[in-house]
This record gives structure tokens, C-alpha cells and sequence, in this order.
């Protein structure tokens, strides 16, 4: 027989009560969270609501159909969601709402949760969304001229602040039924409206589509539109690593220029890995740059095909095919926005660079007086000078082929130089090209700080020979008359140096407050003695050549130098001598005005009973110019003066002459002949004289 089980204990009694009530209670929780959980936590909506709009400075209204789920991530259901702007938008006179939303599907995590929590502000990185479905949206983002711009959450900022853009979150999986933006930066001179839809792959408009934006508005000062399609998968704003590209295709144009672009990217919105083929084409490369906040030269009409990547705030163009006006260029370009000022890098390289197409950069073409056009040739339109402080610069320039535009000289190749755009100062360093056996080396400075910008040019040519130059033939010499081909009218080796400044804002203004000076010089030279005869109006003599037919003579001397002050440019030497004729040039060439004064005297060595020693007067505007018989100086008392005139420039100059022998000895013998004209001794006899 078993012993009686005593009664429990008072202390087991308590446990036993205790834990079945433990055991209910939790149950009962369990219950309740899960009754709240199926629910969706109705009766948290307006405290959530409170708490929003306390964190975010604004008011925050969550609509009727409210449903949360909190298990294993945070997921929100509303039938509306409107978020409005901070208390200080009525008093700046802007729109009250910054987000209306209908039907939204919001998850995220709640590490994602805890880190937006703890970090906010500009400087806070982007919230991570895993999945944002959302049936319409409206959202009106405004940045004030002081800075201010209602999507920066949180306790206002101070006047003055400048904001950064605004964060774009990074999501998981958007999807949009139907969404309208509408963006005004009064910083950035920015107004767009856009609307926007995805459809994870279902049918738009007869496509398929992942998200579809088209939009209008202002960019700066162009009239902008576009259309960004992205098909295939999403995510359409992803996370920074390890998201899959999907295709996109964006066609654009902004202002006078259009743009296209077939290719990927992995993050749609913040276009991040964005990679493929682009199109331009336009009526100048500067409206083309100008929306971007790139600077670049006015031009002709363009067309651009080439390549164009992304990564971060750095773009990557390589253009394999630039046309602009009659040129044919290409290269390899990065823009980087990382720095204070943007900088725009690489190398500029093609088959042909024609002059004629830079125009439009020096304010050629697009005056906008009619009149004064007509009556002006130096171009008056000032200079975009606030572009060349929006970005810097540093580009390499390698040209097959500089075309001068004209048929009478042969084009410059191959051409070199380094461009550089820093604080505002434009520099043209390194510049150097080849022709006709010599070389040109230049150098440019424009400083657009100053409130009148100043430039500076140095230029050296050496070793340039002048019958391959120059492309002129003469139809009328001996060779061409027994059948072989037409010699040049002048040969030689041609050198030359000159160093200006000046100030302005257009070439007109520059080149009208001119200052500096210039000598050329030709050795080893022979000039047509038709051309030598005819500066000398000398009929008997011209008229014998014509008939029998033309020959060259050597140049003894040949050099030039002019002084420019304030725009004047003056001619304190112009001297051709030759065994049979001394040509000296004089006078004046206003670049302010757009005047010339010039005249060309020639003195006959041997006697010609039809020579008329008269000057001939080279004069009148620029755009109509006069040239005549000076008969009221006919003599040599003016052709004295010039000569006695010459004697100290040609004295400065012959230093400069490249050592060519026969040449320097030529014009050393030249101003002994002019020097003897003021002491009355006998000339030295020219070389072929007795």
C-alpha cells in the first residue's frame, strides 16, 4: 500500500498559479500582437504620424486605410501619404506640399530603419528602400536663391546655407503607376516638370517598359525636353554594389542642341554605371555645353558620335566622330564634378581643324547692330565671360591638319598645343605647327578676371620657305611661257616675331587697344621684277616685261616691323631692296578705327623714262578699301624722307635676321645706302651693279 501524495506546498501552489497566469499572459500578448499584427496596428497611426512630422520639421498626414507590419521587416500600406513643406515655405510664398501619394506599398529594414534614424541632413547617406510600390505621386521639390529647399529635412536651415541636391533614396524594387515632378532651383536656374511611370515589365504604350519619364521645363537658359526610357528588370535606383544593368534610352534636347543615348545603367535615377552610345548635334558647341555647366567654344553647326560612361561624378566621353562646320575632330574627354569647380580633362585630336570654323569663338558671325556689322570687319559680340570661370580645364590639342581657309597658303600640320582654363585665366600654351620646311611656336593669355579682361600673344616663325607657302603662281614669267610650270612670285625663307597685349571684351575692343610690336623678315629671297616694277608705276619697264616675259630678282633686303600703341598699328620699317629697285612701305593701320593709311614708294636704281615715282596710297576702311596714286607727292624729296625715316628700325632689326649670309649682309648694305642719303657719301654699289 503507497504511501498518501502530500498536498502541495502553499510556495508550489503560487508557482504553479504564477506561471499558468505567465503562461496566459504571453499568450494573450502573443494573441494581441498577432491580432494587431493581422490588424496592421490601426491605433499607431497617429502617434507615427506625430513622430514624423516632429523628426522631419513638417506636417505628415497618413490617410484612414492604415496598415503596418512589423515581423521580420517594417512594412507600411496607406491609402494617402502627404508630406508637406516646412513651416517657413508660406512665408518664402512656395507651394505647401512636398509629397502626395495614393495607394503606398513601403518596406524596408530595420537596420536601414535605425541607421536614417541616427543620421540625417545633408550629409547623411541615402535611405536604403527595399520596396516602395506606389499607385500616384506628386511630389514639388523648390530651392529658394538664399539656399534654403524644402527637401532638407529636419530644424531649419540659416539663410545663405547653400543645400546640396537633393538625396535620392536607394531602392530595391519601384514601382510607380503614375507619377508627376515638378523641380524649381532658383540656384541653379532650374524649372522642370516631368512625368514618370514603371511597370516592372508590363505594357506601356505598346512596350515594355521598366520606367518611362518625359518632361519639359528650363535648364539654365535653354528650353529643355526629354525622354528616359528604361526596359527590363529593376532595380531602377540601386545600391552601390553588385545591382544588374538594365537598358535605358534617353533622348533630350536643351535649347538649340539635341542629344540621344542608347545604352545601360544599374541605377536609372542617379544614372550610376551609365554606359553606352550618345548622338549630339546642334547649331554651336557652346549651347551644347552651356545647360551642363560646360564651357566650350562657339562654333558652326555639330554633330557628335561617340561613347558615354559614368562612374560616380565623373563622366567619360570618348568621341570617335566630331563634325563642326567643315572640321573633322575626335577624342577622349572627362568632366569631374568631385572638385569646388568642375574640370574638364583630355586629349582634342582629328584630321582637320578649319580655321574659319573658330569664327564664331572671337565673335565672328551673330552681331547683333545690322549696321554696325555691315560697317565693321573685327568682330564687336562680347565674350561669354562668365563661362570661363563656371569650370577649369586642361586639354591637349594633336591636329593632323590645321586648314587656313584660304588658296593661297598651304595649311599648317601637323598642329599641337596645350589648353589650360584656370580661376578664369585661359591659357594657350605649347602651341606649335609645321609648314613649308619652318615652324610657328605661340603662346595665349586671356584673363577674364579683371572687369576688362586682358590678353597676351607671343609668336615666332622660323624657317618657313615662302615658294612653298605661298600657293599664288606666276602665269606671266619665262618658265611659264616655254611651257614649264609657273614659277612663284617670291621665294625665300620667311622669319618672324611678335609679341601684344590688349584689353577688352570682344576682338574688336582687344585689337583696338593693341599694344607691341612685330618684325618679319624674308633671307635668301627672290621677288618677281613685274611686281617690283609695278610698285614703282615704272611703264616702260613693266610694259617690256609683259611682253617677254617676267623674271625674279634677288631680294638683298627684306624685313618689316611694326609698333602697335592703343590700337594704332605703325610701319617704322617696310624695305624690299633689290639690284634694281629700293621699295619702302610707310604708314599707319588704325585697328580702333578700322582705317588704313598706307603707302608703298619705290626707287629705281637705273633710269626708266616712264617711271612716274609716285607712291601708291593703300587707304580707307577695312571693308572698303581705296588704293590709288598719291600724284599731289609725286618726287624724291618723300621718297628721302622715308628712307631717312628707316635707318634706326632697320638698324634694330637686322640683330633678329636668322643668319642667312647674303641676306643680313644685303640689308647692312641697304642702310649704309639709306645712311648716305642724309651724309651725301656714296652709296655702296648693290650686288650685279657696277
Amino acid at each position: 500500500m503507497t504511501a498518501p501524495v502530500p498536498p502541495p506546498s502553499p510556495t508550489a501552489r503560487w508557482r504553479r498559479r504564477a506561471g499558468w497566469t505567465a503562461a496566459g499572459m504571453l499568450a494573450a500578448l502573443v494573441a494581441g500582437l498577432a491580432a494587431c499584427e493581422v490588424l496592421g496596428w490601426p491605433f499607431l497611426r497617429p502617434p507615427l504620424e506625430r513622430q514624423l512630422a516632429q523628426r522631419l520639421q513638417r506636417e505628415v498626414a497618413i490617410g484612414s486605410d492604415f496598415r503596418l507590419r512589423l515581423l521580420g521587416r517594417l512594412r507600411v500600406h496607406t491609402d494617402q501619404l502627404r508630406i508637406g513643406s516646412p513651416a517657413w515655405a508660406a512665408e518664402a510664398g512656395q507651394a505647401p506640399d512636398f509629397v502626395q501619394a495614393q495607394g503606398v506599398h513601403l518596406a524596408l529594414s530595420y537596420a536601414a530603419l535605425l541607421s536614417a534614424w541616427r543620421q540625417h541632413g545633408d550629409e547623411a547617406p541615402p535611405l536604403r528602400i527595399q520596396a516602395l510600390e506606389v499607385d500616384t505621386i506628386k511630389a514639388t521639390l523648390w530651392r529658394l536663391a538664399d539656399g534654403r529647399a524644402n527637401w532638407q529635412l529636419g530644424p531649419p536651415p540659416p539663410a545663405n546655407r547653400p543645400s546640396t541636391r537633393p538625396q535620392v533614396p536607394a531602392f530595391g524594387r519601384l514601382v510607380v503607376g503614375q507619377g508627376r515632378l515638378r523641380y524649381d532651383d532658383a540656384m541653379q536656374r532650374i524649372q522642370l516638370r516631368a512625368e514618370a511611370r514603371t511597370d516592372e515589365g508590363r505594357q506601356a504604350g505598346g512596350q515594355a517598359h521598366g520606367l518611362l519619364v518625359t518632361g519639359e521645363g528650363r535648364w539654365r537658359d535653354a528650353r529643355v525636353e526629354f525622354r528616359l526610357a528604361a526596359s527590363g528588370a529593376l532595380p531602377l535606383v540601386a545600391p552601390d554594389h553588385g545591382a544588374r544593368p538594365v537598358p535605358v534610352t534617353l533622348r533630350a534636347s536643351a535649347g538649340r542642341a539635341t542629344y540621344t543615348f542608347e545604352g545601360h545603367t544599374v541605377d536609372v535615377l542617379r544614372l550610376q554605371g551609365f554606359d553606352g552610345a550618345f548622338t549630339a548635334r546642334g547649331d554651336s558647341l557652346a549651347a551644347a555645353g552651356a545647360p551642363w555647366g560646360i564651357t566650350l567654344p562657339s562654333t558652326p553647326p555639330f554633330q557628335l558620335h561617340g561613347r558615354l560612361a559614368k562612374d560616380g561624378a565623373v563622366w567619360q566621353a570618348t568621341v570617335r566622330q566630331a563634325t563642326v562646320g567643315r572640321s573633322r575632330l575626335a577624342g577622349r574627354f572627362t568632366f569631374d564634378r568631385r572638385p569646388e569647380v568642375p574640370l574638364l580633362s583630355g586629349t582634342l585630336n582629328g584630321d582637320r581643324l578649319v580655321l574659319a570654323d573658330l569664327g564664331p569663338a572671337f565673335g565672328a558671325g551673330g552681331g547683333t547692330d545690322r549696321r554696325t556689322a555691315r560697317a565693321s570687319v573685327l568682330p564687336r559680340r562680347e565674350f561669354n565671360l562668365p563661362a570661363l570661370r563656371a569650370m577649369d580645364a586642361d586639354v591637349r590639342v594633336d591636329l593632323r591638319e590645321l586648314d587656313l581657309g584660304t588658296a593661297y597658303l598651304r595649311d599648317l600640320r601637323p598642329v599641337g598645343a596645350h589648353v589650360r582654363l584656370q580661376d578664369g585665366v585661359l591659357r594657350v600654351e605649347d602651341l606649335s605647327a609645321t609648314t613649308s620646311g619652318g615652324t610657328l611656336q605661340a603662346g595665349l593669355v586671356l584673363d577674364s578676371r579683371p572687369d576688362v579682361p586682358r590678353w597676351d600673344v607671343n609668336l615666332a616663325l622660323s624657317g618657313v620657305r615662302l615658294e612653298q607657302w605661298l600657293q599664288a603662281r606666276n602665269p606671266r614669267a619665262e618658265q611659264a611661257r616655254s611651257g614649264q610650270p609657273a614659277p612663284p612670285y617670291v621665294t625665300g625663307v620667311l622669319g618672324a616675331r611678335a609679341a601684344f597685349q590688349g584689353q577688352g571684351r570682344s576682338t574688336a575692343a582687344m585689337l583696338g587697344s593693341l599694344q607691341g610690336t612685330a618684325s618679319l623678315w624674308v633671307r635668301e629671297g627672290q621677288l618677281s621684277h613685274l611686281v617690283v616694277e609695278a610698285s614703282g608705276i615704272d611703264l616702260a619697264e613693266t610694259l617690256g616685261l609683259m611682253l617677254s616675259g617676267d623674271r625674279q630678282l634677288p631680294m638683298q633686303c627684306a624685313v618689316m616691323r611694326f609698333v602697335a600703341r592703343e590700337g594704332l598699328l605703325r610701319s617704322e620699317l617696310g624695305l624690299v631692296d633689290t639690284p634694281d629697285t629700293t621699295v619702302l612701305i610707310n604708314g599707319n593701320v588704325s585697328l580702333a578705327q578700322e582705317q588704313l593709311d598706307l603707302q608703298v614708294m619705290a626707287h629705281p636704281k637705273d633710269f626708266s623714262p616712264l617711271s612716274l615715282r609716285s607712291p601708291i596710297r593703300l587707304h580707307g576702311s577695312f571693308s572698303q578699301p581705296q588704293v590709288q596714286l598719291d600724284a599731289g607727292r609725286i618726287g624724291l624729296k618723300v621718297l628721302a624722307a622715308a628712307a631717312l625715316a628707316a635707318i634706326t628700325p632697320l638698324a634694330a632689326v637686322i640683330p633678329l635676321i636668322d643668319p642667312g649670309g647674303a641676306t643680313t649682309q644685303g640689308c647692312e648694305q641697304a642702310l649704309q645706302r639709306l645712311r648716305s642719303a642724309r651724309t651725301g657719301q656714296p652709296a655702296p654699289a648693290a650686288p650685279g651693279k657696277p
